[in-house]
């Protein structure tokens, strides 16, 4: 009798299969490393993309896009993964994989909303949607340095005039806050195909020329993106209680078992008060938004500046951000010196700061805020791109040959849910795809909110007010 080989002795094991609702309890373990000093190695942190699983425990502390990689645990993260990743990624995700999603699990991907909309990009890279214009990008730059030039040299003239000052530090404003849009598009990889020289032109246009270090961006827009308007995890409505936009984030106000460390910033009577009158107290908030955004700069890139994040999460810092920061404040000290007095110094750098604020904040807050709220329970069993289109507006002007002021005014932004979908597409071919994306969602029943600069910003206070109605009753 032959012998027998080893493979009729020992039974050749497949890859190990997982539930969902398996998958999903890695949830409960990450939440766990959330107060910045626990982090479980000894769990398994899973996430599903293209039904394989990943413990992704080990890769998280060397993940460059930061904490964001921590909304998706226990998710399917498919779309988000091919959304923000390129193909190379594939071969390091290799590293993790644990096994596959268990057939009767299996999400289907023959049909459906979402299916199309993958479709779509692959005609999108076709037709080249996907490349930018070098000469498009060229001019942005270039005439956003001539509002820079303008302010300097209306300070050169006019410097010892309070309404000379004012109008350099308006033109000042206009520049910082059309940087933030610059800056949003190259740290997006939207410009070149050569990642790093995208961060390089990023980290002189947001750092140098603006003031917001890119780790610090990046670390909060991504995890925006991951988890738009998701209660908990978008930390872009995480503001309360400086503004609250949902019954979620009174909760973390006023019950005690849930008050969040932010609600503790304010005693409850203070926060009471507060709440009830944030729609007057909007605008006068939103003037000091660049103001707080530089100090979380500054404070990110800081030893130890990132301590209340999760230990494991941290953005890498190099001495090349630092440098830029600092020469952001050195070329700022040197236009500042071109006004001899102190008062007018000081009324140049507060009008430049809070009206960029302005600019900046009525732009972001249209973007998303007033639209709906979705708690992580609620997002955990959502389809990636739905949430990604009715958490979010897209903003048209009125009459549509004034579009473009609207364009440039909000950068590209006014085209929320087309960007939110093709993060990676650069914006002068938004209006391209717009009514392709907005023709899909009304074939499948998908809500899509589009309206006009004006009824989005009374949408905003809206919902501002309905919080503190809420608030004004319930507690």
């Amino acid at each position: 009798m032959p012998p027998q080989t080893i493979s009729e002795h020992v039974p050749i094991e497949g890859p190990k299969t997982f539930s969902r609702e398996e998958v999903l309890k890695s949830r409960d373990v990450v939440r766990k490393s959330m107060d910045g000093t626990k982090y479980e190695t000894c769990q398994p942190w899973y996430i599903i993309i293209d039904n394989k699983v990943y413990d992704v425990k080990d890769f998280v502390p060397d993940h460059p896009g930061g904490s964001v990689i921590l909304t998706l645990i226990g998710k399917d993260a498919t779309d988000a993964f091919n959304n923000f990743h390129q193909e190379s990624t594939h071969d390091l995700l290799a590293n993790y994989y644990v096994g596959d999603v268990a057939p009767e699990d299996i999400a289907s991907t023959k049909e459906g909303f979402s299916k199309e909309l993958r479709e779509l990009k692959e005609l999108f890279v076709k037709l080249k949607y996907f490349e930018s214009s070098k000469a498009y990008y060229l001019f942005k730059i270039s005439s956003n340095i001539s509002i820079w030039a303008s302010s300097v040299l209306l300070l050169y003239a006019f410097g010892n005039s309070i309404l000379g000052v004012l109008v350099a530090a308006i033109a000042l404003a206009i520049f910082w806050q059309q940087c933030g849009w610059l800056a949003h598009d190259f740290l997006h990889h939207q410009v070149f195909q050569n990642r790093d020289y995208n961060n390089l032109a990023g980290c002189f246009i947001g750092s140098v020329c603006q003031g917001f270090d890119p780790s610090w961006w990046k670390d909060k827009h991504n995890t925006h993106h991951a988890a738009p308007n998701v209660h908990g995890q978008d930390p872009d409505i995480n503001t309360h209680p400086i503004l609250s936009w949902s019954e979620y984030a009174l909760t973390d106000l006023f019950d005690p078992e849930l008050a969040s460390e932010n609600a503790k910033i304010l005693p409850q009577w203070l926060a009471h008060l507060w709440v009830n009158n944030q729609t007057i107290l909007y605008l006068p908030i939103m003037c000091f938004a660049r103001i707080s955004w530089c100090i979380q700069s500054i404070i990110f890139i800081l030893p130890n500046g990132q301590l209340r994040k999760p230990a494991n999460a941290h953005m890498p810092i190099t001495k090349i951000q630092q440098i830029s920061l600092l020469l952001h404040y050195v070329w700022l000290s040197w236009m500042l010196s071109l006004i001899d007095n102190w008062f007018l110094r000081l009324f140049f750098l507060f009008s430049a700061q809070t009206i960029c604020g302005l600019l900046l904040a009525t732009v972001f807050s249209l973007n998303h805020f007033g639209m709906k709220i979705l708690s992580e329970d609620e997002s955990s069993k959502m389809d990636f791109f739905v949430e990604q289109i009715i958490t979010g507006r897209d903003i048209i002007a009125l009459n549509p040959a004034n579009q473009w002021i609207v364009d440039w005014f909000t950068g590209g932004l006014n085209y929320q849910i087309e960007h939110h979908i093709f993060p990676a597409i650069p914006r002068h071919h938004f209006h391209k795809i717009q009514p392709i994306i907005q023709g899909l969602c009304a074939k499948h029943q998908v809500p899509y909110h589009m309206t006009t600069f004006f009824k989005g910003t009374t949408e905003v206070f809206g919902t501002l007010g309905d919080v503190s109605l809420t608030a004004s009753k319930k507690y």
